[in-house]
């Protein structure tokens, strides 16, 4: 149910980086638009596909196929905004080399309901946005940049304790948690950008 909630604020963060890019001309705000669809298909899918759970036990199947769209979804939008990222800073040659290491392991894995070495490959993507977040706030000093950090942060961890359910399953709900927290920040500050035109 958290998958569907999350998939809505993610659509709002695209609908609004996509209002965001039709007043700035921003490149990057695009890309946050591409991503954040690919974001919210991937959580609702997700979603969606894990509500029948609750009524018929013997759908892990279905379950592991929602888990994977969600996950490959995560993993191609969080690499296009790290090639965004990159591009705006000018390191073409380190983006697509890192898009090409980033591509290549969801083909190596079958369908499977939950595997950590695709959730350590979202959260390293995701880690590595944060760090040019958080580049990008130390240079403007604005509350926006402020606020784009701290989503890409809350984004990074909630991956960390997305990585530990199997040990503590406590750990799932503070991972849906802290990444609804990190898509509010971003979706305030598209909010922002968009009413202070």
């Amino acid at each position: 149910m958290m998958q569907i909630v999350e998939s809505i604020i993610a659509f709002a963060v695209a609908y609004h980086a996509l209002k965001g890019f039709r007043l700035v001309k921003d490149r990057t705000l695009f890309f946050l638009h591409f991503s954040f669809v690919l974001l919210g298909l991937g959580l609702l899918t997700d979603g969606v596909v894990g509500l029948p759970v609750f009524a018929f036990r013997g759908l892990s199947p279905v379950v592991a196929t929602g888990y994977f769209i969600r996950i490959t979804a995560e993993i191609i939008a969080y690499a296009l905004l790290l090639f965004a990222y990159l591009r705006q800073t000018k390191s073409f040659m380190a983006s697509t080399a890192l898009l090409a290491m980033t591509a290549s392991p969801v083909s190596m894995f079958e369908v499977l309901p939950y595997h950590p070495l695709l959730e350590i490959a979202v959260f390293f993507l995701i880690a590595f946005i944060a760090t040019q977040t958080a580049m990008n706030y130390g240079v403007r000093k604005e509350k926006n940049s402020l606020l784009v950090f701290v989503g890409f942060v809350l984004l990074a961890i909630s991956h960390v304790f997305f990585m530990l359910p199997p040990i503590i399953e406590l750990f799932f709900v503070v991972a849906h948690m802290t990444q609804l927290l990190g898509f509010l920040a971003l979706l305030i500050m598209l909010l922002r950008v968009t009413g202070a035109r």
